[in-house]
């Protein structure tokens, strides 16, 4: 009588309501899947604070349109110096203005070109970050509800082998 007492009171005192939250490490599972689901959760909003960066650079202050309108312009300058030259003092203003204009827009057309390429390369920059945003969020999702479904495992476990200590105890019982 004494070991049913005392193989109750063990059962009772490790698996009561009071012991519930720790039932078979269920609280620390869950706890690290929260965790883990958090990290993805703050990466998502580091993308999303990134892609609002992009979205508001001017396509202009990056190194290669900086770098490739330096280049149009320096090349357009001395396309315009080499005209002057060739024209000599004789001349007309009217070519001189022709000169001119086709300088400034050869550089318009090339800020032009620049600016495209830079929107599309940020374009191309932003879907990117969606992307992993998006990817982030999923694997936050999936960990999250990985997190709730652990919830109440334990007794499920716990229960489980309720049964198979059920038929073991039948098993020693038929052989008495």
């Amino acid at each position: 009588m004494k070991a049913i007492k005392f193989i109750l009171s063990v059962v009772y005192s490790c698996y009561s309501f009071s012991a519930d939250p720790n039932l078979f490490g269920s609280i620390k599972r869950r706890k690290a899947k929260d965790d883990l689901a958090s990290e993805f959760r703050n990466k998502a909003a580091a993308n999303e604070a990134e892609i609002k960066q992009t979205q508001s650079q001017n396509p202009f202050e990056s190194a290669a349109a900086k770098a490739a309108m330096s280049k149009a312009s320096m090349g357009a300058r001395q396309m315009q110096t080499r005209m002057m030259n060739t024209m000599g003092s004789g001349a007309s203003p009217e070519a001189m203005v022709s000169a001119t204009g086709g300088t400034n827009q050869a550089l318009g057309s090339a800020a032009g070109n620049i600016a495209v390429g830079s929107e599309a390369n940020k374009i191309n920059e932003i879907n990117s970050l969606r992307g992993l945003e998006s990817r982030n969020m999923e694997a936050y999702a999936g960990i999250k509800s990985d997190s709730i479904d652990e919830q109440g495992q334990g007794w499920k476990d716990f229960f489980a082998n309720i049964e198979g200590i059920g038929q073991a105890a039948a098993a020693v019982a038929q052989f008495i």
